[in-house]
């Protein structure tokens, strides 16, 4: 029955991480022992509930803030109960440069300087002097111990808990277009500042992904809501559409994630 579930996911890297979810879910209802999953995508987190309530154990998925990109599973026996600050906390980085802003690529990068790989770490919350993660409990003190600088600038590092973590969007800018259709080739072109055969041929390169997943198909409809990532460009959001222009283009506003 899970081979069968697994071969329709086309996506490797989410069918690998859907295949752990089951992997931990057989661990949990044989030795009644509550376990943490790896930090995963909206669309792995979709595919990887069947696999659990198949198990016939309870989970919890967080953190529940709306806007948070990467999210765990908490899962544990049907008839027990648990603390999530065992197994995740916060860990708030200060930048301590009066001078310099650091933006999440920065953060980022200094946490896989020390070798964490980046399904052991949640979003990235960045403000002016500091910025909040969530992690495995088991790393946080690694972290704490070894992250002295982002970059060349001076950071101080603290463990807190999970309600102390400041939860928000990640920075984006807002990009206006219009585009005569929602085709992905068509938003491609825009994001991209390109001619549509080059926004094609991106498309069917694959370098981009729909919702997490890759997407080859240059006539692919695009909706609001949907998650894009090209490659180089980064990552954008169809956030609003605005209705239609006076020679019927199709008025919309997208999110770039910086």
């Amino acid at each position: 029955m899970l081979e069968k579930y697994l071969n329709f996911i086309k996506d490797e890297e989410t069918k690998n991480t859907v295949k752990k979810i089951a992997d931990k879910g057989s661990v949990v209802s044989k030795n009644y022992i509550p376990e943490a999953t790896e930090f995963m995508n909206h669309r792995a987190i979709e595919l990887s509930i069947a696999v659990i309530e198949n198990n016939n154990i309870k989970f919890e998925i967080f953190p529940s803030y709306e806007h948070s990109e990467r999210k765990v599973f908490i899962l544990y026996p049907i008839y027990s109960n648990i603390e999530i600050n065992d197994f995740l906390c916060g860990i708030r980085i200060h930048n301590k440069s009066k001078f310099k802003k650091l933006d999440h690529r920065d953060y980022l990068g200094a946490l896989m300087s020390l070798g964490i790989e980046r399904n052991r770490t949640g979003d990235i919350y960045v403000y002016s002097t500091y910025a909040d993660i969530i992690v495995h409990r088991e790393i946080s003190d690694y972290i704490v111990y070894n992250l002295d600088k982002v970059g060349n600038n001076k950071v101080e590092t603290e463990i807190i808990k999970l309600e102390e973590v400041s939860y928000k969007e990640q920075e984006h800018k807002i990009m206006n277009i219009n585009s005569s259709s929602m085709r992905l080739d068509n938003i491609v072109k825009h994001i991209t500042n390109s001619s549509r055969d080059k926004a094609a041929a991106i498309v069917k390169s694959g370098k981009v992904k729909v919702n997490y997943l890759p997407e080859e198909k240059v006539s692919f409809e695009l909706k609001e809501d949907d998650l894009l990532s090209i490659s180089k460009w980064g990552r954008f959001k169809i956030h609003r559409i605005n209705g239609r222009t006076r020679s019927g283009r199709i008025k919309i506003e997208i999110k770039h994630y910086i």
